[in-house]
């Protein structure tokens, strides 16, 4: 994994609702495999319907549960090479996030351009971005922003920045390209709209 990410680590989170995982006889009737698979079943996927993450994991394999990428490309999709199926772990606000079951990648459709984008080199790049935006808004205090919003932007803009570079350092996938829906997340925590 591109990231040492525990179960505890995420139900540690204040702004975690509820950590999701899989069993691992589920896990393998995805598809699922290695690190990617130990990820699902022993660490998870954290909730945060405040925030709009509405992530989850399926309970029991259903063969149904997939969605099929060739289908997609018929309607339009441009979906990456050898890839033949997706499976949803949720959404953000606007796009929908699925992992790629072979490798473990994860990836955004993303409504601009119908593009499937990858946006994650593994599960432990997608969970550590989600947990640190939600640490950065739970723990913000912006007290001292009152009297001078140019120095509250001017220290939300460094410490935003901190946390996409320390991402960045491991995974550059996530802030990568305009469409991905980070880049609106991370833009907007920069400019106050969280915090």
């Amino acid at each position: 994994m591109l990231f040492d990410i525990t179960y505890e680590d995420l139900v540690n989170v204040d702004q975690v609702e509820k950590v999701v995982r899989m069993s691992e006889e589920t896990a393998r009737q995805y598809g699922f495999t290695g690190e990617t698979l130990n990820f699902l079943v022993h660490v998870g996927i954290p909730v945060a319907k405040e925030w709009e993450f509405f992530f989850s994991l399926p309970e029991e394999f259903d063969p149904e549960g997939f969605w099929d990428c060739a289908e997609d490309a018929e309607e339009g999709w441009k979906i990456p090479d050898g890839i033949e199926r997706f499976l949803p772990l949720g959404s953000f606000p606007i796009s929908s996030v699925v992992i790629d079951p072979a490798t473990g990648v994860v990836y955004q459709y993303s409504e601009g351009g119908q593009q499937v984008m990858p946006i994650h080199g593994d599960i432990s790049s997608f969970v550590k971005t989600i947990i640190s935006f939600l640490s950065y808004v739970g723990s913000y205090n912006g007290d001292d922003d009152d009297e001078d919003n140019d120095f509250g932007y001017d220290r939300r803009s460094a410490e935003v920045q901190a946390l996409k570079d320390e991402i960045q350092s491991v995974d550059p996938l996530p802030f990568s390209h305009e469409y991905i829906e980070w880049v609106e997340l991370f833009d907007n925590i920069e400019a106050g709209v969280y915090t």
